[in-house]
C-alpha cells in the first residue's frame, strides 16, 4: 500500500534577487512500512522536501497524497487536524518544551489528541525507551542523547502511522547517535511504522529500504534493497 506520493512537487521562493526554485519536479513513492533516507548536500531542499511531505509547508506545483488525503487539497488548518495522532517528526536539536518535565513533553501530543490516559501511555513508552528513572526530569537535567530519547518517546506516543526524522543524530556523538539509530528501527519495527529520514549520516542511509538524494533541486533515487 503507498503510504506517501509526490507528483510533479515544485517549491519555489521570492527574493528581492528573484525567484528561488528550490524543489525541481520531484516525485517519490513510499509504501507503507518503509525505510526512507533522504540525503544530499546542506541547502539542497532535504528539509523543505521533509516539511512538503508532512503538510508544514505547501507547494509550489504538483500534489502531495498521503495515508488518502492530498494535502495540497488542505488549508493549514485542515492539515494541522490531519497530522494530529497520525505524524510523528524528530528534529536534530530535539525541540522538547523546557517548561515540561519529560513526562510532560510525552504526554502533550496525547492530550492534543483529546485522548483518556495520557500520564499511563507516556510512562509506557519512556519506560520502552529507558528512561523510567528520568520521567520526572526536565531537559536541562538530560544528556543530548536522553533529551532525544524523549523525543523519540513523544513522536511515538500516539502510535503515528508515518515518523519523519530530520538529522536526529546531528547534535550526539557516534556512540550515543548510534543507539538512538537502533531505538528508531526498534520501535518501527515493533510498530510497523513508515519511516522518512534526512540525514547526513552514510551507515544511517544505508540501513535504509531505498536512499533518495537531492541535488540541484532534484530528486534522484540513488539505491533501493
Amino acid at each position: 500500500m503507498t503510504m506517501i506520493s509526490a507528483i510533479g512537487v515544485e517549491k519555489k521562493v521570492e527574493t528581492l534577487a528573484g525567484p528561488i526554485h528550490i524543489l525541481k519536479e520531484v516525485d517519490l513513492k513510499i509504501n507503507e512500512g518503509q525505510t526512507i533516507a533522504i540525503v544530499g548536500a546542506s541547502g539542497s531542499g532535504k528539509t523543505t522536501l521533509l516539511s512538503l511531505l508532512a503538510g508544514l509547508d505547501t507547494v509550489t506545483k504538483g500534489e502531495i497524497i498521503a495515508d488518502g488525503v492530498n494535502l495540497t487539497k488542505l488549508n493549514e488548518d485542515e492539515r494541522a487536524k490531519w497530522r494530529l495522532g497520525r505524524i510523528g517528526f524528530v528534529f536534530q536539536s530535539f525541540e522538547l518544551l523546557p517548561s515540561l518535565s519529560a513526562l510532560e513533553n510525552v504526554m502533550l501530543p496525547w492530550e492534543l489528541c483529546n485522548r483518556p490516559g495520557a500520564k499511563q501511555q507516556a510512562t509506557a513508552i519512556l519506560t520502552k525507551v529507558n528512561l523510567q528513572e528520568r520521567l520526572n526530569h526536565y531537559p536541562n537535567q538530560l544528556s543530548g542523547g536522553e533529551q532525544q530519547r524523549v523525543a523519540i518517546a513523544r513522536a511515538y506516543v500516539v502510535g503515528p502511522k508515518i515518523l519523519f526524522a530530520d538529522e536526529p543524530t546531528g547534535s550526539l556523538d557516534i556512540k550515543t547517535g548510534e543507539s538512538i539509530i537502533d531505538l528508531l528501527f526498534e520501535l518501527k519495527r515493533q510498530l510497523g511504522t513508515t519511516l522518512l529520514f534526512v540525514t547526513h549520516e552514510t551507515s544511517l542511509a544505508q540501513r535504509c529500504d531505498c536512499i533518495f538524494e537531492i541535488i540541484q533541486g532534484k530528486l534522484t533515487l540513488q539505491w533501493k534493497r
